[in-house]
């Protein structure tokens, strides 16, 4: 199409520019999560041992980056370089997602793109020091794999091949980086043809139609490739589908409790954006579809209206179990991204004096980009806190261990507390009781890891015995302690060392105790 091909030009003559401009905003956005210099849940493992671990998982060109980047198979700690390197990445992808939007609009609603990265869910991914760059490739594989798939030239048969080649590569890396980011593949093909309609009476119909075929074969290849692949209970578990009887009924249920979830923990501000910013789009677009009176057209809008609250989780929704962490959400970031665009796009055509680009486009966009600097800098800040006190937790009770006469089986009774500062920042960002967890928390895995990562010897190997935890629970205040610490106390029991950080079993009246608001 002409337009889109004129739009092409006009983008590749000021993207150097916009690419800084967009680098230098999250630059800004991912410093706090570099100020917090904190070992991120798998990071723990790959830091300990330095190995990759993702190619079971299916994802395989996770560990080819990363080898590349490392120079070997032995990982280096390279943070922040992984990071910035991932956001660049993004943010180049995000230029190319440009032109094929600026058929729509050739304002400043393109911005909302930005919110893929900076959308709350997202934050886990950027927190990890070894995977940032996979998680953030493969967004980037995502975004450039839409906009490859749906490239307006036509009539020669090399264009054909790049639109299967280029979309369907950048979406079969984004699945081979990191699967849940694909699903930000099809909500912008949805909106896409969401917004042809409104404009056009109907869709792109070779376009879209081809870029769906590419997307699906992409994930169907993919599919193969895990099975292959995948391996260990926790991935196959994970990666497992639904039986066709229960599709129905499951996809509702997941789709049902993911909108929940995202409800309970956006904060309040966020929550009410996205709402309004969906009455405002399905109502746009169904009342510039039906002007065109294009029967096809309303069906496929009504296709689009029903599809799209299945964004938030995707093609995960079809898996038995799938991962219920903030990372996997990214699906998400592109319904929000998708809805600020419409919204400022039509924001931008208004005639109204008070209802225009000016009065409300412009404060919505700073509101919208504004709102994610300060959940940043929050998380990023408790982050630190709750850090430096774990550290000094664990490395107490390392030194306690040390000094014991013997070495046995180690269990952790009850959570350790969030910091003040941590506490305080949940309260006002239910999102980051989501992000941070307490490392030194029951039967954790990760609590074990990173004690023997700061030294603990593995004589103290790890005991999950949930039976033997309620049997001392329940005589805990008859037995003598070994040591007494501000924040726990040891105890020997059935020849098991138990570090009870419950207020039953360790008398210490702590901070964390006294309620958030004295």
């Amino acid at each position: 199409m002409p337009m889109d091909s004129n739009s092409d030009q006009r983008a590749a003559t000021t993207g150097p520019r916009l690419w800084l401009g967009m680098m230098a905003y999250l630059v800004i956005f991912s410093y706090p999560l570099l100020q917090a210099d904190r070992l991120y849940r798998d990071d723990i493992w790959r830091s300990f041992h330095g190995e990759m671990g993702w190619v079971s998982n299916g994802r395989p060109l996770s560990s080819l980056v990363v080898l590349v980047l490392n120079g070997g198979p032995r990982l280096a700690d390279l943070a922040p370089l992984p990071l910035w390197l991932g956001l660049a990445a993004v943010a180049a992808a995000i230029l190319l997602w440009r032109r094929r939007l600026l058929g729509f609009d050739s304002g400043h609603a393109w911005l909302a793109m930005l919110i893929l990265v900076v959308q709350p869910f997202f934050l886990q991914n950027l927190s990890y020091h070894f995977d940032a760059l996979p998680m953030a490739l493969s967004l980037a594989c995502a975004i450039a794999g839409i906009a490859w798939a749906l490239d307006p030239r036509q009539h020669h048969d090399w264009q054909a091949r790049f639109r299967w080649l280029a979309g369907g590569g950048g979406i079969l890396a984004s699945l081979l980086f990191y699967q849940p980011a694909a699903n930000v593949y099809f909500v912008m093909l949805a909106f896409h043809v969401a917004l042809s309609v409104s404009l056009r009476g109907r869709p792109d119909w070779p376009r879209h139609l081809e870029a769906l075929a590419i997307g699906v074969t992409a994930l169907v290849i993919s599919k193969a490739i895990s099975i292959w692949l995948i391996a260990g209970d926790y991935s196959v578990k994970h990666s497992q589908l639904v039986s066709l009887d229960q599709l129905p009924g499951h996809l509702v249920e997941q789709t049902w409790r993911f909108w929940h979830y995202a409800a309970m923990t956006l904060g309040t501000p966020t929550w009410w954006l996205v709402m309004t910013l969906t009455v405002v789009t399905v109502t746009g677009l169904w009342v510039t579809a039906w002007r065109h009176r294009n029967l096809a057209g309303l069906a496929v809008m009504c296709l689009v209206t029903i599809s799209l609250p299945l964004g938030g989780l995707g093609f995960l929704s079809v898996l038995a179990d799938p991962i219920w962490r903030p990372r996997v959400m990214m699906g998400f970031g592109a319904v929000y991204a998708g809805l600020l665009f419409c919204t400022l796009h039509w924001l931008g055509r208004s005639r109204w004096r008070l209802v225009n680009d000016v009065t409300i486009g412009w404060p919505l966009l700073v509101i919208a980009l504004g709102t994610p600097l300060t959940l940043s800098y929050a998380y990023g800040n408790a982050q630190r806190q709750q850090a430096l006190f774990a550290d000094h937790v664990s490395m107490t009770l390392i030194d306690d261990l040390a000094v014991q006469p013997s070495a046995a089986p180690l269990v952790i009774d009850g959570s350790l507390p969030y910091s003040r500062t941590t506490r305080n920042a949940i309260a006002s960002h239910p999102m980051i009781g989501e992000l941070i967890q307490p490392y030194l928390d029951n039967g954790y895995w990760w609590g074990y890891q990173e004690l023997y990562r700061r030294g603990l010897s593995a004589g103290f190997e790890l005991s999950s015995d949930t039976a033997l935890r309620s049997d001392f629970e329940s005589r805990c205040q008859s037995l003598p302690p070994l040591v007494r610490r501000a924040w726990y106390t040891l105890y020997r029991f059935e020849g098991h060392y138990v570090v009870s950080l419950e207020p039953r079993c360790h008398r210490s009246l702590t901070t964390s105790e006294l309620p958030i608001d004295d």
